[in-house]
C-alpha cells in the first residue's frame, strides 16, 4: 500500500504541530522580552506606568479578538493568556509590589 505525499508547501499534520508549538515558544520568549523592556527595568521603574502598559494590552487583545471574530471561548482563552504573561512579567519586574497588582 502506498502513502501519498503531501503537496508542496504542505505538511503532515504532526509536523505542523510541532512547528506551530516551537513557534509559540520563540514568540513567547521574544514577547516577554520586549513586555519586560516596555514596562521598565530600569532604576527609576514605575510600577503604576507599568500596570498602566499592561491594562493597555489587555484592552487591546480583547478588541482585536472581537475583530477577528474569534468565538466567546476564544476570547477568553486569549484574555486569560494576556494576563498570565502580563501578570508573570510584572511580578518578575517588580516582585515587592505585588499587592497592588
Amino acid at each position: 500500500m502506498s502513502q501519498t505525499s503531501p503537496h508542496e508547501g504542505q505538511r503532515q499534520p504532526k509536523a505542523q504541530t510541532r512547528d506551530l508549538e516551537a513557534r509559540t515558544v520563540v514568540l513567547e520568549i521574544v514577547a516577554m522580552t520586549a513586555l519586560a523592556l516596555a514596562l521598565d527595568t530600569s532604576e527609576d521603574s514605575d510600577p503604576d506606568h507599568a500596570r498602566g502598559i499592561a491594562a493597555l494590552i489587555n484592552e487591546t487583545v480583547k478588541h482585536r479578538c472581537i475583530e477577528v471574530g474569534l468565538s466567546d471561548q476564544a476570547q477568553q482563552h486569549a484574555s486569560d493568556y494576556a494576563d498570565e504573561l502580563l501578570s508573570t512579567a510584572l511580578l518578575s519586574l517588580y516582585p515587592a509590589d505585588k499587592s497592588k497588582g
